[in-house]
């Protein structure tokens, strides 16, 4: 009896003073502290069995949340073995680890808390870099895809010669003949300027006597 009173605090000393034996004050404390460990043991289990894993939050973070509410409830009071403690896990992680419980599920290999969460956080680890490669296949998709509108426009277009260019216009490389003033134009009929040939009148006189002299001759 006197290791139990020297164990306690002022305060609990004083109110197990009139015990005289540990019996006794062993059963005081049982009522005193019996439905605060009853109580403190529920709300561990409550909050395992409400405790989810977030979107983005780390496994080994998430891990030693629920390994926490393990370790009250059992040091209240609670039995739970081995087998069960995994499935309550298993129970509070996202859908991202559901590959991980499936093959957990077919082996059913014995583990601790700790090799479980060594081994989600290899998943983890593994996942991550399967995922990020496949966001970068979704954010930049291949060039080389085909396009369909373009396969249906070619589809269309089939049995169709292409269309030829014509050829550009070559500009003309002929000078534009320039105006000549008929002033200064010298006729080679007569040698007098003012007019062409064509417009002389002694040519013009000579080719009516030659048609003329012709006809008689023919006649």
């Amino acid at each position: 009896m006197c290791y139990i009173r020297a164990s306690m605090s002022n305060v609990l000393q004083k109110q197990h003073e009139e015990h005289q034996t540990a019996r006794q004050i062993m059963d005081n404390l049982e009522e005193m502290f019996g439905e605060q460990t009853i109580q403190a043991k529920t709300d561990a289990i409550k909050g395992l069995m409400n405790c989810r894993q977030k979107v983005g939050t780390p496994i080994k973070e998430h891990m030693m949340k629920v390994m926490a509410y393990l370790s009250e409830a059992q040091t209240n009071g609670a039995e739970i073995d081995s087998a069960t403690q995994l499935v309550m896990v298993f129970q509070t992680l996202s859908k991202d680890f559901d590959l991980f419980q499936a093959s957990y599920n077919l082996n059913r290999k014995e583990m601790s808390l700790t090799e479980l969460m060594k081994e989600l956080q290899a998943f983890e680890n593994i996942f991550k870099g399967s995922g990020s490669k496949a966001e970068a296949n979704v954010a930049e998709p291949s060039s080389t895809a085909p396009n369909p509108k373009r396969k249906k426009e070619k589809g269309k277009n089939k049995g169709k010669k292409p269309a030829v260019d014509a050829p550009a216009t070559k500009k003309s490389t002929k000078t534009k003949k320039r105006k000549v003033d008929p002033k200064k134009v010298k006729c080679f009929h007569c040698g007098k300027k003012g007019h062409f040939k064509k417009d002389c009148r002694e040519y013009l006189s000579m080719l009516k006597q030659k048609e003329s002299t012709t006809r008689g001759a023919s006649s």
